[in-house]
Parts: structure tokens; C-alpha cells; sequence
């Protein structure tokens, strides 16, 4: 049986496939602002490959105005947007969802916010049905970050500790669980604000010298763009960090659990391509990931000379080796 968000994504996919071919009959040229959490966001180059994917290019049918910006500058980015009235806002992260709603409330948004409750927030009072300008795609999962650190517990259950790397412009929901799960699993957290890539050295030096350590990084685009440093510091120090995105694993994370930030990238834009072609917000329902995928990274288990439980290993999505 097909749940009723995976039949929502075979609808949108196969909407898109109908109409892909008239992005460029128009004869019009469409203007995306993108609202992201950073000056250097990893995710820019996603979006607009996603967008080209659906028959927009630059200079063609499609102008993209960037608003990439510090948290503190994230409300006038957002101003600046609605100032070259663009058709559509594509926003990521907390502060940037909350920037855009904050900057206007006509031109529609489409959120990817992997920290918030929209409902519990004030943004909508309907998933089903948005109301106002904001639709997209919330993890609104309380029990995910728990869920994450006991994974971290399971694959390595000697640890004792675990050094937390949080974004502090980000929504703060995702730290309860965190807290609560860490009581449950017997687990000191602490939790450690990062704000720019020079904290990062002093972090992993005080985690260094506890007994037992791992370090989590939490879903922040900033925290996305320190990936190789985090890393580097993690091989230096020889500490097991786990984070969201495959990426991290990919480039030398121990575990990494979250949902495909591709296929949220993808099911977003199709969001975007939606509005730009005459939806209605509130007829584009706000969804959660579909897709989760655990994966874990043998090569550095290896050279931390850590096991990883089979009872994780036979449950990962893939294996690095």
C-alpha cells in the first residue's frame, strides 16, 4: 500500500513529467529568489540543477536572484527579494523560512526546514491545505535527533559522551530530544554554539579531552559548509562524528542518518515549478522526507580502531569501504 505522501510525490513527479516541455513556450521569463543560510551555501548549485532538470536556464526563462546572507542579515536579504519582485521564494533553513515570512506575505515561499513545526510555529494551521503564502517541506520530527544519537549509541556503545555542534540561529526544538534521549541512553551531551569555522578548533579540543567522545553535528546549512573542516578535526583528533547528510560520510564521517537532501531538493523545486506555473499555495500540501538513508563508513571506523555493531551495520542503507 502507498501511503499518502509517497502518493502525493508520484502525483507531483508525474505532473511535472506532463508539463515539462512548455517552460520555455511562454515566452516568459521567471524570476526565483533563493533565501539561504550562508554566504558560501552548499545547496545553491542543487537548486538550480534541479530547476534546469524541470526546463529553466539562466538567461533564458529563468533569473535567479540570490539572497545567500549571514543569520543576521537573512531579514534584509529577504526585503531585498521582495524589493526585485520575484515570483517565488526558495528558502532553507529556520531563519531563512522565518526571514521570508517575516518579508512578505503575497509572494509565495517554498521552505525546506528541517528544524521547525509549522504548525506549533505559527506558520500554518493545516499541512493538508497551507494557508497564506507558505508551503515546502518540514522534518517536524520530534523524535529524529533522538533517533540519531541513539543510532550513534547502538553502532558504538562504549562511548559515554558526545560533543553536539549546534547552529544557534536555527530553531532550538531538535535540542530537547536530544537531552531527553541522552537521560534514557545514560550519555553526557553537551552542546557547544558554532558560529563561525574558527570555533570549531577549540570545540574538538575540550571533546578530545573527555573520555569517551563522539561529536554530532546538527542539520545547519553553516555547519553543512564546515563539513571538510569539521572532518579534518575529527582525523586529528581521532573523534567519530556522525551528522545528516550522506556527504559527510562520503568524505569521512562515521555514520551519517537523515533524509536525502537531494530528493528534498528535487520534490522542492518541483514546489517551485508548481507556483511558477499558476498552483495555488494552498493546494500544495506541506510534506515531510520521504527518505531516510543510513550510512556508514567502514574505512573510518578502521582507522578510529572502532567496531561498528552488526546490529547497525545490517541495517544501513550502504556501507563505505
Amino acid at each position: 500500500m502507498i501511503c499518502r505522501r509517497a502518493f502525493l510525490g508520484i502525483l507531483t513527479a508525474g505532473a511535472l513529467l506532463a508539463s515539462r516541455g512548455s517552460r520555455a513556450q511562454h515566452g516568459k521569463v521567471f524570476r526565483v529568489g533563493l533565501l539561504y543560510l550562508g554566504v558560501q551555501n552548499p545547496y545553491g548549485d542543487l537548486a538550480r540543477e534541479s530547476l534546469r532538470k524541470l526546463g529553466y536556464a539562466e538567461g533564458n526563462n529563468l533569473i535567479i536572484e540570490r539572497g545567500f546572507a549571514a543569520p543576521e542579515d537573512l531579514p534584509a536579504a529577504a526585503l531585498e527579494l521582495v524589493r526585485k519582485r520575484v515570483d517565488v521564494i526558495w528558502a532553507g533553513a529556520s531563519p531563512s523560512v522565518r526571514a521570508a515570512i517575516a518579508a512578505t506575505k503575497q509572494i509565495p515561499i517554498v521552505a525546506v526546514d528541517l528544524e521547525t513545526d509549522p504548525i506549533a510555529s505559527g506558520y500554518v494551521s493545516s499541512l493538508a491545505r497551507p494557508s497564506g503564502n507558505l508551503t515546502g517541506f518540514f522534518l517536524d520530527l520530534p523524535e529524529f535527533s533522538a533517533k540519531r544519537l541513539e543510532l550513534l549509541h547502538e553502532a558504538l556503545p562504549t562511548i559515554s559522551g558526545v560533543t553536539v555542534l549546534w547552529d544557534p540561529s536555527l530553531d532550538r526544538a531538535p535540542l530537547r530530544t536530544i537531552h531527553a534521549a541522552a537521560r534514557g541512553l545514560k550519555l553526557r551531551v553537551a552542546v557547544t554554539e558554532v558560529q563561525t569555522a574558527a570555533d570549531l578548533d577549540a570545540v574538538f579540543r575540550v571533546a578530545a579531552g573527555g573520555k569517551g567522545e563522539a561529536v554530532m553535528v546538527m542539520q545547519s546549512p553553516r555547519l553543512d559548509a564546515y563539513k571538510d573542516h569539521i572532518l579534518r578535526l575529527g582525523a586529528k583528533y581521532r573523534l567519530p562524528v556522525v551528522a545528516v547528510f550522506a556527504n559527510f560520510a562520503a568524505s569521512g564521517a562515521l555514520l551519517t542518518y537523515g533524509p536525502n537532501i537531494e530528493d528534498m531538493t528535487v520534490r522542492s523545486a518541483a514546489y517551485v515549478d508548481r507556483l511558477l506555473q499558476g498552483a495555488k499555495v494552498g493546494d500544495l500540501p506541506i510534506q515531510r522526507p520521504t527518505k531516510f538513508d543510513l550510512i556508514l563508513n567502514a574505512k573510518t571506523a578502521k582507522s578510529l580502531g572502532l567496531a561498528i555493531e552488526q546490529s547497525v551495520l545490517v541495517r544501513a542503507d550502504e556501507v563505505l569501504r
